[in-house]
Parts: C-alpha cells; structure tokens; sequence
C-alpha cells in the first residue's frame, strides 16, 4: 500500500492521464499526493544560445513559475477529495529527472507516477525521455502511464 504518490505532470495530454491515474491511486490507498511541475529553464535556450537578447529573462523565468502554477493549480482541482500538496519545482541548470529524483527521495515518496509519451527513434536513444531517466535513477517504484 503506498503512502506518499508523486506525480509529475506538464501540459501534455500523456501527463493528464499520468495526474488521473495517480489520483486514482491516491483515492483508493488512501495516500498523501504531491503534484509536481518543474519549470525547466533550459527551455529558455534556443541551440545553446540564451534569449537573453531576445527577451528579459527574468521576465521569462517568471512567466515559466507562473504557468506552472497555473498547470498545478488545475491539478488540485481535479484532485478534489485527495489529501494533496502542489510542488513547482525549478531545475536549476539540471535534468527534470534528477529535481524530480531528489525531491522525491526528500519527501520519502514510495511512488512515482509519469506519463510516457512515447516517442521513438534517435532522440530518445541518444536522449532518453524524463520519465525513462527518472524510471533508472529514481529509488522509489515509478510507474510510466501512457496516454489512453
């Protein structure tokens, strides 16, 4: 029976249905949910090269932590009934995987769940996807939810 759930979730459709299934999971343990968003500012980069002179980063890095908390503030509705916490975490020049990773291990969580969109082909194998990455260093159960 698990007793603390970690969710990641972002925009996506795969990340809707990884927040329904956790939730799911949640409700029928009885467990305490956390919902995670990382606002990741490698985004911020366009090959290698900061926007810095394209746009005022901070201003840019706000407006990440806001849509963020936007996305999670959904989330907690749609939680209703769960005993829930958002977290909108930063990823502070590291991987979505390894802030996810250490925050989870922080909180004691016993499950990950992630949504797994899926991908194939020579991205993914160079790369690897967050949720693969987070599945080969995460010490707690991850569980990847693909989207249905």
């Amino acid at each position: 029976m698990y007793k603390k759930i970690m969710v990641a979730i972002d925009d996506s459709e795969t990340s809707q249905c990884a927040l329904a299934e956790a939730i799911h999971i949640a409700r029928t343990s009885s467990a305490k949910l956390y919902i995670a968003h990382v606002a990741d500012e490698t985004l911020l980069n366009l090959h290698g090269q900061p926007l810095t002179s394209i746009v005022n980063m901070e201003a840019a890095v706000a407006n990440l932590a806001q849509a963020g908390k936007a996305l999670l503030d959904t989330a907690m509705q749609a939680a209703d009934g769960v005993e829930a916490e958002p977290l909108l975490l930063e990823s502070l020049k590291r991987r979505v995987s390894e802030t996810i990773a250490d925050k989870a291990k922080e909180l004691k969580v016993d499950l990950i769940v992630i949504g797994r969109h899926g991908r194939r082909g020579l991205a993914t194998f160079i790369l690897g996807s967050v949720a693969e990455q987070l599945a080969r260093i995460s010490d707690a159960s991850v569980l990847l939810v693909r989207k249905h």
